[in-house]
């Protein structure tokens, strides 16, 4: 099962996602969670598509932020799986 962890997707580069500038991230009960080297996760965004409200989402391992995010203050990113980045409706769907 994997954990769902609030993300900002503006911090999309490619299949890496930046999850978080510490060792910490919070996820969708608002607790913080200790980020590790390969936790399976989905990341969340609420959004809006078609005027109908909706969460931006991708699911993958959590990794280490490769060197060229961290000059950007990046310590954990999610490397996004084959499904990509996607919306839906709820998070009951992911």
């Amino acid at each position: 099962m994997s954990i769902r962890l609030r993300g900002d997707f503006n911090g999309l580069f490619g299949d890496l996602l930046c999850l978080s500038h510490s060792d910490v991230a919070t996820d969708d009960t608002g607790a913080t969670v200790q980020l590790e080297a390969g936790m399976d996760a989905v990341a969340y965004e609420e959004d809006v598509e078609d005027g109908l409200p909706c969460f931006l989402v991708a699911s993958g391992q959590v990794v280490p932020s490769p060197d060229s995010l961290q000059h950007r203050g990046s310590r954990w990113c999610l490397l996004i799986d084959e499904r990509g980045v996607r919306y839906v409706s709820t998070l009951d769907e992911v």
